[in-house]
């Protein structure tokens, strides 16, 4: 992993401005700067303070994270990079992962075009490093940011997947659940249920191409542990005769919403689907969210799952309020 942000393998900060690694005090900046981005982009804030807080723990090595600075801003930081680079389980390609803000008054200054060359400098020498010919540069750009799609189709990019945000208000009770016969509904109990909700997990999404599969102490750790605000009482687990058939993972607060419940996933083991179980897991949710008085349930859905899904989500009520385009392109890198 690189870890000094002025490596002689990358290039250096343009003239005037200065690079360095973040530190948990510049949250509160950072976060000011993607507010700033996205209000100029497309009108609204889409990753807060706390949300940024949470990516940075889980990428846990800041080393890849860049800031960069100029005297004569206020305050200093004018643009930030992140890049993170992985090997793909499923194809076995190195993926490096880009993430850049730029803020809106210093556009037009070289910012984005060296951050990307940063990008691309940072792949090849992973690349190198695992001695591969070429890497996968991946960025998202979400539905209304015209400038910044053209700017990586510019170089390259093309879309391959798309991620829909989905919104339901809670202005009413739900309908009630309907649960096949023999088919009750309860929550997560932590120490109990632990190892059967991770078995139904695996076996909900074995057959979606963009599961990674996880080990028992994976699961625990990235959708229980990890997170700050998960509540037992939220993650919802489906049974029959004592086997878990389905559940719903959910947590109260989303990215852009703390008023908002998330389902961060609903699924349903294969030869129990087809039954009303996922409609039903997703209304005790909606009826979970209710209760604590929040205001509404959002949830994202790719284009892998999109047309059982989406039409399941809209049959409970849900609209499309977000769109997100994941954009690739393949850097070749000689090697040494």
């Amino acid at each position: 992993m690189l870890t000094d942000p002025h490596h002689p393998d990358l290039r250096a900060a343009p003239p005037g401005y200065a690079l360095r690694r973040p530190s948990l005090a510049d949250l509160p900046k950072v976060a000011a700067l993607f507010a700033a981005c996205s209000m100029d982009r497309i009108g609204a804030i889409t990753i807060r303070e706390g949300d940024l807080r949470a990516r940075w723990r889980d990428v846990g090595d800041l080393n890849d994270v860049l800031l960069v600075e100029h005297p004569e801003a206020d305050p200093p930081l004018v643009a930030y990079a992140e890049f993170h680079a992985d090997v793909d389980p499923w194809t076995d390609e190195l993926d490096l992962h880009v993430e850049g803000r730029v803020h809106p008054a210093w556009t037009g200054h070289g910012l984005a075009s060296f951050l990307h060359d940063r990008a691309e400098d940072r792949a090849r020498r992973a690349a190198r490093e695992l001695k591969r010919d070429h890497a996968i540069l991946r960025t998202a750009i979400a539905d209304g940011d015209d400038r910044a799609r053209r700017f990586f189709a510019g170089r390259g990019y093309e879309p391959v997947r798309h991620l829909l945000e989905m919104r339901l208000d809670l202005h009413a009770d739900p309908p009630a659940p309907a649960w096949p016969e023999g088919v009750t509904c309860r929550s997560f109990e932590p120490g109990r249920d632990d190892e059967a909700a991770w078995k139904a997990h695996q076996l909900a999404f074995a057959d979606v191409p963009t599961h990674l599969p996880m080990s028992f102490d994976e699961f625990l750790e990235d959708r229980i542990k990890r997170d700050p605000a998960f509540d037992p009482e939220l993650l919802l687990l489906a049974e029959h005769n004592d086997e878990v058939v389905g559940l719903a993972v959910c947590r109260a607060g989303t990215e852009t919403a703390a008023e908002d419940g998330w389902v961060r996933d609903l699924g349903v083991v294969p030869h129990w689907r087809r039954q009303g179980i996922g409609m039903a897991l997703l209304r005790e949710a909606i009826g979970a969210f209710r209760e604590r008085g929040l205001t509404g349930v959002a949830l994202e859905v790719d284009d892998v799952t999109m047309e059982g899904a989406i039409a399941l989500y809209r049959r409970a009520g849900m609209r499309i309020v977000r769109r997100t385009d994941v954009m690739e392109a393949v850097l070749r890198v000689e090697r040494d």
